[in-house]
C-alpha cells in the first residue's frame, strides 16, 4: 500500500519488525523515596506483563512522570543518576531481554540540577541514551532546559529520538529529530486534560511532516491539581493512528513497526519527500537541475 505519496517504493529491502509496547499508568505523587520505589514497582509489573503478554517485544515505554509524578514535592524525591531506582530498571531490562525508555527527574545532569530526562536503556542493562528536556513547561516545570535531540541507535534498525510532553508542541523538536537521522520519535508525557484534542492534532501532524514512526506514552488519573487523560497511542510515518489506550485508564498498547520503510522512503519517494525536498527547494524547475535552490546561491542568474 503506497499513503502519502503518488510514487511507491520499489524494489526488494529487508527489514525486521520493532515491537513496541506502550504504557500508561497513574503514578503516585511522591512525597517520599518509598513513593518512589511504589512507582518502580509499577513499572516493573508492567513490563513483565508486557513480556508475557506480547512475546518477543522489544522496546517498552513509559510515560513522563513514572517514576517521581510532578507533585509539588517531587523536588524532594530528585534521583541520582546511579541510585538504587535507576539499577532496578537496569536489571529488570537485562533479565527481560527487553529495551527499556523511562523518564526519571535527576538530581543533576551533566551540570543541571533538577533535569528532566528521557532515557533508553538496553537489554543488557545499560543506559545508551539520554535526552533532557528541551522546553519545560511554563510556568509549571521549574527544571533545568537541555540544548540537544540525540538519536540513538535502537534494536531491529530503529534510530530513536525522545522528546518530552510540551516539546512536542514545537515542531521544531520534531525536526530536530527527523533531521538527526530518526526514523521513530517516542514522546513521553505527563499531559493533562483539557489539551488531548491537541495531544492527537500534534502527534498526528508531526507523524506525516517528518515521516516518522510516533510512539507515545502518556499518564492517566489525578495529582494534587491536575487529571491526566492518557491517550497514549503509536502511529504511522503517514499520521495514521496504529493503536490508541483509551482516556483515563492504565493500559498497555503494541504495534509492530518497520523502521526500514521509513529510510527507504527518505531516499526513493519522489513526491512527498519532505526531509529531501525542504533541502533542495524547486528541485523540479528545469533551471535547478533536480538539485534545487538550496544548493545555489539567490539571485544567480541560473535560477531565476
Amino acid at each position: 500500500m503506497n499513503i502519502g505519496s503518488t510514487h511507491a517504493l520499489s524494489g526488494p529491502f529487508e527489514t525486521e519488525a520493532l515491537s513496541v509496547v506502550s504504557v500508561q499508568f497513574s503514578p503516585v505523587s511522591a512525597q517520599t523515596t518509598e513513593d518512589v520505589e511504589t512507582n518502580v514497582e509499577t513499572i516493573c509489573d508492567f513490563m513483565n506483563r508486557a513480556v508475557g503478554g506480547f512475546p518477543g517485544v522489544d522496546l517498552i515505554v513509559t510515560s513522563e512522570g513514572a517514576l517521581q509524578g510532578f507533585g509539588p514535592d517531587c523536588k524532594n524525591v530528585l534521583l541520582n543518576y546511579d541510585g538504587p531506582e535507576i539499577r532496578r530498571l537496569k536489571d529488570i531490562c537485562k533479565s527481560l531481554d527487553v529495551w527499556g525508555i523511562f523518564c526519571p527527574l535527576f538530581r543533576e545532569y551533566a551540570g543541571m540540577k533538577c533535569a528532566n530526562t528521557c532515557i533508553m536503556i538496553n537489554n543488557k542493562g545499560e543506559i545508551v541514551h539520554h535526552y533532557v528536556k528541551m522546553n519545560p513547561w511554563i510556568p509549571g516545570e521549574t527544571s533545568c532546559p537541555g540544548g540537544e535531540c540525540p538519536t540513538t541507535l535502537g534494536p531491529k534498525g530503529a534510530r530513536i529520538a525522545t522528546i518530552i510532553c510540551a516539546d512536542g508542541d514545537y515542531p521544531e523538536m520534531w525536526r530536530a529529530a527527523a533531521d538527526g537521522g530518526a526514523n521513530v520519535i517516542v514522546r513521553v508525557s505527563f499531559d493533562m486534560s483539557p489539551w488531548d484534542k491537541a495531544w492527537e492534532i500534534t502527534n498526528k501532524a508531526m507523524a506525516y511532516t517528518t515521516q516518522c514512526y510516533v510512539v507515545t506514552s502518556n499518564a492517566v488519573g489525578l495529582d494534587e491539581v491536575y487529571s491526566y487523560f492518557g491517550r497514549s497511542m503509536i502511529l504511522n510515518p503517514d499520521g495514521a493512528i496504529i493503536t490508541e489506550a483509551p482516556m483515563g485508564l492504565p493500559w498497555m498498547i503494541k504495534a509492530d513497526l518497520y523502521p526500514a520503510i521509513v529510510d527507504h522512503t527518505r531516499t526513493q519517494y519522489a513526491s512527498n519527500n519532505f526531509q529531501w525536498a525542504r533541502r533542495h527547494r524547486g528541485a523540479s524547475h528545469p533551471n535547478l537541475a533536480g538539485v534545487g535552490a538550496s544548493v545555489r546561491a539567490y539571485g544567480n542568474e541560473s535560477v531565476r
